[in-house]
């Protein structure tokens, strides 16, 4: 099952061409027994961007990233004669995080007073509310990475500090993660929840800096944690750091489902938030469904009338047809699909193609391909369908596409997309 990581590690990197952060590098933990976790080598980053140089004094002096993220203030009797700092954007290489990460030089300078290093945060890819679980972090000689513990937080300003005597690379890091294995279900069906962290089985405070080794289950203080649902409907069965939640028999008005748990910050960190509230949306779906959007509008099928679908699909020659609010229709052909896949558009037997009905002034039909003139050649839409799932009788999937009017040449345009879900009938 492929999992989807949600509030995502997001990570300010500290690579080891420099030293460590603000101080010597943690290299005493060991798994189990409430230690940390065993740290875990990691690639460095490549540059991206332009370096930002600038020479600094005894007198102290200030540098700025070239995105404007990061700071440095390097204090008057920091170092005794001139230097060149620079910052320069690299690769992320921690697993999990969208961010970039940053360089900072010169490594094989001990400075005399710590510099501080702040990320400005405003615009990071993190959700309302997580900001009291970001730390720095950064990466020491050996690749290993470590979340620097002393990071002071100013959330009206979104903004993130540490203080270090030497440079190296940093990045921002989330304590810890959701995993969701489906944000989407149809009714009835489960989707499961794990809380994840890389901080091995920690239970005590943040007193000192600790490794980020593998993303793993969360496994400190669990009798902590509390799951619910925050709004929408169905159940959930919590069981430590997972819960699976079940959708309900019925679409619910209410629609997504907010999954989420409460997350024992102050154990770590009792500067932060006490209870930190992490949690994911998740979306229900009927059994059997056709959502499309045509130029932006956005209709679905018909529901069912004494038990029958208006969504079906013949598993023989695969063929969807699905009836559609406002009286329009939409048929989907791939002669030969045998399983998951992207189908482009065609009329080759290994193709897809889609036929559109619509009732506007008078009943059009619109397909995925067109000629512009008698001599012209027939031209395709460009896109796919594709298909996520075939089997257990069932078939999901999603497409986008362009669709023109039948019946002239340089006919009208009209632009598709959708996605859906239906029962495998198999033709007698």
């Amino acid at each position: 099952m492929k999992l989807k990581l949600k509030f995502i590690v997001l990570c300010f990197l500290c690579i080891g061409m420099g030293a460590c952060s603000k101080k010597d590098s943690v290299e005493n933990t060991e798994n189990g027994n409430g230690q940390g976790a065993l740290p875990m080598e990691r690639p460095f980053g490549t540059p991206l961007g332009q370096v930002i140089i600038k020479t600094i004094g005894p007198e102290g002096g200030t540098l700025v990233s070239e995105d404007g993220l990061v700071k440095i203030v390097v204090p008057a009797g920091t170092i005794t004669k001139p230097v060149d700092f620079s910052i320069q954007a690299i690769t992320n290489t921690l697993e999990g995080s969208p961010g970039i990460a940053y360089r900072l030089l010169p490594e094989d300078v001990t400075f005399q007073k710590p510099i501080s290093i702040t990320f400005d945060f405003e615009d990071a890819d993190i959700e309302p509310g997580d900001s009291d679980l970001l730390f720095m972090a950064y990466q020491d000689k050996k690749g290993h990475h470590y979340l620097a513990s002393d990071t002071e937080l100013d959330k009206d300003a979104k903004k993130l500090t540490v203080k270090t005597t030497h440079f190296s690379d940093w990045m921002l890091v989330l304590l810890f993660e959701l995993e969701v294995s489906k944000e989407e279900v149809s009714v009835e069906e489960t989707s499961n929840l794990r809380l994840m962290w890389h901080l091995g089985a920690l239970l005590g405070p943040l007193t000192k800096d600790q490794p980020i080794g593998e993303l793993t289950e969360y496994n400190g203080q669990i009798s902590a944690l509390e799951w619910s649902i925050g709004y929408g409907k169905g159940t959930i069965k919590a069981n430590g750091a997972n819960c699976i939640y079940t959708a309900p028999r019925q679409v619910p008005a209410e629609n997504p489902t907010q999954v989420s748990v409460s997350v024992p910050l102050s154990l770590y960190k009792s500067k932060r938030k006490e209870i930190v509230m992490m949690s994911t949306p998740i979306i229900v779906n009927p059994n059997d469904y056709m959502i499309v959007k045509i130029d932006g509008k956005q209709l679905v099928n018909k529901p069912p009338q004494n038990g029958e679908s208006f969504v079906m699909i013949y598993s023989n020659n695969f063929t969807l047809n699905a009836q559609l609010e406002n009286d329009y229709g939409i048929a989907l052909v791939i002669p030969s699909a045998q399983g998951v896949g992207n189908y482009p558009y065609g009329h080759d037997y290994n193709k897809a193609y889609i036929d559109l009905g619509t009732d506007e002034a008078e009943l059009n039909s619109w397909t995925t391909s067109k000629s512009n003139c008698f001599e012209c050649g027939e031209v395709h839409s460009e896109g796919s369908v594709k298909i996520t799932r075939y089997g257990d009788g069932y078939v999901e999937g999603e497409f986008k596409a362009d669709v023109w009017k039948i019946g002239s040449y340089n006919p009208p345009k009209k632009e598709i997309e959708g996605k859906f879900r239906a029962r495998l009938i198999t033709n007698p």
